[in-house]
């Protein structure tokens, strides 16, 4: 069996396997890792199992190591920012061993707390103090989870009558793993137009979910049912909202939840399916009045996705002997022009006939980053397939995704100021792409015009070693520089292009985003990404990524050329759009 024949539910299996989180990653790799050719399983050992310390000993079996301990980490790391070493004091007093019980209510604030706090520390730029704020962050996640086994937990049990195995397992599970895997973290949206065709959830759930909207996190144990957040801007996974029970009223009769548990060993018990059947009535959802027209659009983009977008990545590559990344790009190709006409174009015009209603706002904005989020996993699972993992077309696919719903947010914030006009916002958004073509312009020029210096001192040496008498006398001056000179001038024109490339970014430009440094994104560490944004609204085309070589000497003006003027349109490609 090839990778791209595993179904959604064993992607999702696969894509969620952390020994320090989960413990049945054991049976979850002997339900489906036999069941792949070898190819394939050096694929999912590469790109799953190994980045979470899961390595073949001696014997050809699989063991496990344990992640980096904060106390390594903290001593590892060279700093001399204050405010990082701080945090790492406060870090050390929450998981000090001799800590035996902990209110768990307090030990979410506090944690959370901390960790807003060290993500909004500013390091000005400084990108060693921004790898070892990523370091330090997921020593300590990896370190409570490991702590929190080692505690009594205070619970409030509440309506859900929540428990230490519960709050724990949600915490390890869900929490942690939201915040150590980030943009991998896999959920099922009980929203999505294929929900109700899914076999591997009981028909209770799906049952709740024709009324109800959630996300559904499967654990060892429980399925842990996640009420939309309220605000873009919240985490719906949060330990602190999942352990919170909102009541009012006088005798505080109204109860309503965010977070709905269903443990897996109760499901054919008649009176736990009524206690949970009255929590999921008690589900926070957002009941707003949301138009027709915004309805209508959310369902067609989502229907288009599945049926088109979807599909095209699924399908094996063709074997016709073409060179691999000649392959995959045509692929790509189609699949951004599909996802530029059927979805991105469409956008900047829904966008403005809603941009004054709120609600209609957050729903259409809501649900195009959970499909963006949707296609960024299409993405990364179709680059789990042998033939795809050492492209770089689809590298650079995924930056494309995962800085489109950068810009996306950054157009719905936007949109909620007073401040900013849409299209002051969106002219702004061009200048980076424009002022990197005029830069490389002007590059180009400089380039051409040494190379007329280099053509003429090959003519003049030649001429005066080969040359006639009347073509020597027939020569001008001897040159004023040499070979060499022009050389050093040419790498000069081409490192400056780069630090222009470099400056721009870290100057923080409206329209330019660097994925590594703004958000802890590293796709590939040889390599460098910048997304420059384009199209109207910077949405209505993926934005073009600058793939630099952290070896300049690699620099390759020619391929920067060919990615700020691609034209995936053009009826002349040098490569075919079909299969």
């Amino acid at each position: 069996m090839n990778i791209h024949d595993l179904s959604e539910y064993q992607l999702y299996k696969l894509k969620s396997i952390d020994p320090t989180l989960s413990s049945d990653w054991q049976e979850s790799l002997q339900e489906i890792l036999p069941k792949l050719h070898k190819k394939s399983q050096y694929s999912v050992y590469k790109n799953i199992l190994k980045p979470h310390g899961i390595t073949i000993n001696a014997d050809k079996k699989l063991e496990y190591k344990r992640p980096e301990t904060l106390s390594l980490a903290i001593n590892s790391i060279q700093t001399n920012n204050k405010d990082l070493l701080t945090i790492t004091t406060h870090m050390r007093d929450i998981v000090d061993p001799k800590v035996k019980t902990h209110d768990a209510i307090v030990l979410a604030d506090q944690i959370e707390a901390l960790l807003s706090y060290l993500d909004n520390l500013d390091f000005q730029g400084y990108v060693q103090d921004q790898k070892n704020r990523q370091r330090i962050r997921v020593a300590f996640l990896y370190e409570l989870a490991t702590w929190i086994d080692t505690v009594d937990l205070t619970i409030h049990s509440g309506l859900r009558q929540l428990n230490s195995d519960i709050v724990k397992s949600y915490f390890k599970e869900v929490y942690l793993k939201h915040q150590i895997q980030g943009r991998e973290f896999r959920s099922w949206d009980s929203s999505d137009v294929n929900f109700q065709q899914l076999d591997h959830f009981p028909q209770f759930i799906k049952n709740e979910a024709l009324d109800r909207k959630f996300f559904i996190v499967e654990v060892q144990h429980y399925w842990f049912l996640i009420g939309i957040a309220d605000q873009n801007d919240q985490d719906p996974y949060s330990f602190r909202r999942f352990l919170h029970e909102d009541t009012s009223g006088d005798q505080q009769q109204f109860v309503y939840l965010t977070h709905v548990i269903l443990e897996k060993k109760y499901m054919q018990d008649t009176a736990y399916l009524s206690q949970v059947t009255f929590c999921i009535s008690r589900l926070y959802t957002l009941d707003r009045t949301i138009s027709d027209n915004t309805l209508k659009f959310v369902s067609d983009i989502k229907s288009l996705f599945n049926n088109y977008l979807k599909p095209l990545l699924k399908k094996p590559l063709k074997q016709g002997g073409s060179q691999p990344e000649v392959v995959i790009k045509e692929r790509l190709i189609k699949y951004e022009k599909q996802l530029t006409i059927l979805i991105l174009q469409k956008l900047p015009a829904m966008i403005r006939l809603i941009e004054n209603d709120v609600n209609d706002r957050d729903y259409l904005f809501y649900h195009v980053d959970q499909l963006a989020k949707q296609m960024l996993d299409n993405v990364q699972d179709f680059r789990l397939q042998p033939l795809v993992m050492y492209s770089e077309d689809s590298e650079v696919m995924v930056v494309k995704l995962i800085t489109l719903r950068r810009l996306l947010d950054e157009l719905r914030l936007v949109l909620e100021s007073v401040k900013q006009q849409i299209e002051s916002y969106s002219d702004d958004l061009k200048i980076p792409l424009l002022t990197v073509k005029e830069k490389l312009t002007e590059t180009e020029q400089t380039l051409e015009d040494l190379q007329c210096d280099k053509d003429y001192i090959l003519n003049y040496e030649a001429t005066r070693e080969h040359g006639g008498f009347w073509q020597k006398l027939k020569q001008g001056k001897a040159p004023e520089y040499s070979l060499e000179d022009i050389a050093e001038s040419q790498q000069a024109m081409q490192e400056e292009l780069f630090m222009f490339i470099v400056r721009m970014a870290k100057n923080k430009h409206k329209g330019i985003i660097y994925p590594e440094f703004e958000y802890n994104e590293v796709i590939n560490d040889k390599y460098r990404h910048y997304a420059l944004a384009d199209g109207e609204m910077g949405i209505s085309r993926l934005p073009r990524v600058l793939r630099l070589s952290e070896d300049k000497s690699r620099f390759n003006i020619g391929a920067l050329k060919d990615t700020l003027y691609q034209d995936i349109f053009e009826s002349n490609q040098e490569w075919s759009l079909g299969g």
